[in-house]
């Protein structure tokens, strides 16, 4: 039998016992989330805005009755003045979130070998912010969940008010009920054609688009609804700016994202505002955005932040040396925003999308 332990020591264990074994530094991640909606929105920054921004916009009301009041006449007929102009007024306040960190001295003082505990600290801490800035976008509600949230997208398309669908064809198309069936094309056509300011992007789960890319790709017409014929000229499959598959509706592109996840029936509507299930019998929800930069008169969709020393800074980073009653330091991360939506065509949904074949 060949001497395991290199015909000096008692036996390999022995000898193993001078070895050290390798440690590569840093966190392989494995929590993921991908297409953060706070990396895809025009972001503005809203330094020194005072108490809250302000912006109008047109009440088409008052449009239709300045266009009445144009007037046609016989020559030498006298002439009179009218009076009828007004605006909606909107407004919206930053709201603060944050996360802090105590550092304790021990750490980087005696255990401080090839990882920086700072550094790693840090790294977390502004994942964590991003995240929950991420899922706010999406669910915050400032009127049904807490007043300390901005209002998300949900709570933004929801002011469009009663939802579109059969049963309520003059509602508003930008906000529309798909029933907890699988998605209507008829329905993503009506309400890119509502969104009269234009769209940029459409918002997904995976699992939803997951049936058109069968649809599109390996499944054929049966995947747009079983023993009926379709076409899937709307649909068509182009890649991004990094070379990645995507498809497009119409030639808006659809982005996929785990912000959005499985959903109770009807919500972003009423007190259901952030009823989001976990469970595998929620629907899904997708929405049509339209980008720019309100701040700068755009009549888009924009991220708003401020508060913070360098301009393009998502957060405030307060160091502190020495906390008292404490051998440590810390680390604290402040952000500032809000969503803007400078006008209401720049938002429209499809909520309570099942996650089923796509239908025509």
């Amino acid at each position: 039998m060949p001497d395991e332990s290199g015909g000096h020591w008692a036996n390999l264990a022995a000898a193993q016992k001078l070895t050290q074994s390798m440690k590569i530094p840093g966190v392989f991640e494995e929590d993921i989330k991908r297409n953060n909606p706070i990396d895809r929105l025009t972001v503005g920054q809203a330094a020194h805005t005072g108490k809250k921004i302000e912006w109008l916009r047109e009440l088409p009301s008052a449009v239709s009755a300045i266009e009445a009041a144009v007037t046609e006449i016989a020559i030498g007929t006298q002439l009179s003045w009218t009076e009828d102009v007004d605006y909606e007024e909107k407004e919206m306040t930053l709201r603060t979130s944050y996360i802090q960190r105590k550092l304790d001295h021990f750490l980087p003082g005696i255990y401080g070998t090839y990882n920086n505990y700072e550094a790693r600290k840090l790294l977390e801490s502004e994942k964590a912010l991003k995240r929950k800035i991420g899922a706010r976008i999406i669910y915050g509600d400032n009127t049904y969940t807490s007043t300390l949230q901005m209002d998300g997208v949900h709570a933004l398309a929801a002011e469009h008010g009663t939802p579109y669908s059969t049963s309520a064809l003059t509602a508003d198309p930008k906000n529309i009920d798909n029933g907890n069936g699988g998605l209507s094309l008829h329905y993503l056509r009506v309400l890119v054609d509502s969104m009269l300011q234009g769209v940029d992007e459409l918002w997904s789960a995976f699992e939803v688009i997951r049936w058109m890319d069968a649809a599109y790709q390996e499944k054929g017409f049966a995947g747009l609804m079983y023993s009926t014929a379709g076409n899937l000229g709307m649909i068509t499959m182009g890649f991004n700016d990094i070379g990645k598959r995507i498809l497009f509706w119409d030639g808006i592109p659809i982005i996929r994202t785990d912000y959005l996840v499985k959903e109770s029936a009807d919500t972003g509507t009423g007190a259901s505002a952030d009823a989001r299930a976990l469970s595998a019998t929620g629907s899904h929800s997708i929405f049509a955005v339209k980008h720019g930069n309100v701040l700068n008169q755009e009549p888009g969709l924009t991220y708003a932040y401020g508060g913070t020393e360098g301009l393009g800074d998502l957060y405030k980073l307060v160091r502190f040396p020495e906390l008292e009653g404490f051998d440590a330091g810390g680390l604290r991360l402040v952000n500032y925003s809000a969503l803007l939506l400078g006008s209401s065509l720049c938002l429209g949904r499809i909520f309570d999308v099942g996650d089923a074949a796509i239908l025509v």
